[in-house]
């Protein structure tokens, strides 16, 4: 019979470890152990594991699983045989799959009906031990649906470990059974591609965002100067992240030009060093910007997001993202015809490639500038 181990966590809740041991010619073959949120989860685990190890060759089969390479193993080979580092979404959505049951299993055991039931499960909302041990509790597991779109993103990851990781970890991939089961999931639409945004602000809603953060600044000058980064996003048309990561030396005033570093791209993030061109609103925005720190705009894209969240929560803007000042941005460069309209010009402002999602961007709702003489641009515009 294994052990159970209690273990006090800092919010005073406990968890219990059931350790299982098994010995062959004296010497210990197989421990096997697993963590849960009481003592009779553990004490079922334990009693169910040592029942399914008396069956006939299943400890010689549990131990040579030991030392077959599970989902979690390949994924962290995967991703520490990269040279470069992962984007924030795949470098969160592989820690995920790590910390899911799925990321037990072993590689040549898992069928198609095991990609199928991870969807599943991620679909209902099972939720995965948090990263932080100290948070683990039952509230923690109740379940939380996502959105297909949501689940695609997460297998639209695993493909990248089932399609390349096979020479990296020396295991054969079951792609097929994995591209089989992707098939059923768009089938009964589990999973499903996100859907294009066309959320523009109107003048109203602006209006009110930047009188709300214009006032919080001017009643204290030491808190983050929003109404300045909405500016620079609707001007500048560039991702919070990479908007808040520009560095003063990347900026060439004389040429009007802006290096964005590792801009965001499907195949190739790291190293997509891209020089884009600045609107003459977007430069005069950033050199109102004071020279104190190394980066134009210097605070953190989390903060942005959720100071921009919780001002359109407490003025009851709904379902407007700071990500959506960027489709404003660039819907805007068509209306008033920036460099003759020409697709080519404004993807230089952009930073997009010729094969990429500029379209996905592009919200026309007038001919023409419906910021003529707006009355926060001498606001934005004054330095700080």
């Amino acid at each position: 019979m294994g052990t159970i181990m209690a273990r006090q966590k800092k919010d005073g809740a406990k968890s219990f470890t059931a350790v299982i041991r098994k010995k062959k010619g004296g010497k210990i073959v197989l421990t096997l152990s697993d963590t849960f949120s009481s003592r009779q989860a553990a004490e079922r685990w334990m009693k169910k594991t040592e029942r399914d190890l008396k069956d006939k060759g299943a400890l010689d089969r549990a131990v040579a699983a030991r030392h077959r390479k599970t989902w979690s193993g390949v994924i962290q080979e995967y991703s520490d045989a990269s040279p470069d580092a992962f984007g924030k979404t795949k470098t969160a959505n592989l820690a995920y799959l790590q910390r899911l049951d799925f990321g037990k299993m072993i590689v040549e055991e898992t069928g198609e009906h095991d990609f199928f039931r991870l969807a599943q499960d991620l679909l209902r909302g099972v939720q995965a031990p948090p990263a932080n041990p100290a948070a683990d509790c039952p509230e923690h597991y109740a379940l939380k649906p996502r959105m297909p779109q949501t689940v695609n993103s997460y297998m639209a990851t695993l493909r990248t470990v089932v399609s390349y990781g096979g020479p990296i970890s020396k295991v054969q991939m079951p792609i097929g059974d994995f591209e089989s089961a992707m098939r059923t999931l768009k089938h009964q639409r589990m999973v499903a591609r996100s859907a294009v945004r066309n959320r523009r602000p109107t003048l109203d809603e602006l209006d009110r965002l930047l009188t709300h953060f214009h006032n919080r600044y001017l009643a204290n000058r030491r808190s983050v100067p929003m109404h300045k980064v909405i500016g620079g996003a609707i001007t500048l048309a560039h991702r919070q992240e990479a908007l808040c990561s520009i560095p003063w030396r990347d900026l060439d005033e004389e040429k009007a030009r802006l290096i964005i570093r590792n801009m965001k791209h499907p195949r190739q993030t790291q190293g997509n060093d891209i020089e884009t061109w600045v609107t003459a609103e977007g430069m005069r925005i950033v050199l109102s910007m004071p020279r104190k720190k190394d980066r134009v705009f210097p605070y953190s894209p989390d903060t942005i997001s959720r100071l921009f969240t919780e001002a359109c929560q407490i003025l009851g803007i709904e379902d407007l993202h700071f990500h959506d000042l960027r489709h404003e941005a660039i819907s805007r460069f068509f209306e008033i015809g920036l460099g003759g309209g020409s697709r080519d010009v404004v993807m230089k402002y952009t930073g997009h490639s010729p094969d990429g999602s500029l379209s996905r961007y592009i919200h026309v709702e007038q001919i023409g500038d419906k910021y003529a003489d707006w009355r926060w641009w001498p606001i934005l515009f004054a330095r700080l």
